[in-house]
């Protein structure tokens, strides 16, 4: 018996080694406050996938800080075949974080800003997988994104703004 299921599972194993059907992959540049620091593709059909992904970001310069967490959706049209070469599609996405802005003079922050961001765009970009499983993906799109800021010093003051913004980035990764 356990000869039959080490037969099956090897079977199985080599017989979607190279079915690759799924990416996981890492945004380096989503540090500085994108929505996708690590996201993970499924390839739905012969030419479309869907990818999830979620970051988390921050950088301090001189006196402020930001920070941010945030999560994203796509679907992607692949021109000849899914996962891999030039794509095209849609995305959506949520991010919140906060910026302080602290006195130089003191080491109490004397200012913070909560502010919430919501993107719909499109995307495109073209994505490599070799044999070792290994993967390269570099996208450029355009987003509407519409945010809102909120200082929690005061009651009153909110601001809204909102714009089309470019969004890029690349990601390093492994299909399986």
């Amino acid at each position: 018996m356990k000869r039959i299921i080490l037969t099956v599972a090897a079977v199985f194993a080599f017989g979607f080694a190279n079915a690759q059907e799924n990416v996981i992959k890492v945004n380096p540049l989503s540090v500085l406050g994108g929505t996708d620091l690590v996201s993970y593709e499924l390839k739905l059909g012969e030419k479309t996938s869907f990818l999830v992904g979620a970051g988390i970001g921050g950088f301090k310069i001189g006196d402020a800080k930001y920070s941010n967490l945030g999560g994203e959706v796509q679907y992607r049209y692949y021109f000849n075949e899914a996962l891999k070469g030039f794509y095209a599609g849609g995305q959506a996405g949520y991010s919140s974080g906060k910026v302080e802005l602290g006195n130089s003079n003191s080491s109490t922050t004397t200012e913070e800003t909560k502010f919430g961001s919501f993107k719909v765009g499109a995307k495109g970009g073209y994505q490599w997988i070799w044999d070792s499983g290994f993967s390269l993906d570099l996208n450029l799109g355009v987003a509407y994104n519409n945010f809102n800021y909120k200082d929690s010093n005061s009651s009153t003051s909110s601001l809204k703004a909102s714009g089309v913004l470019p969004n890029f980035g690349f990601g390093l990764g492994y299909a399986f």
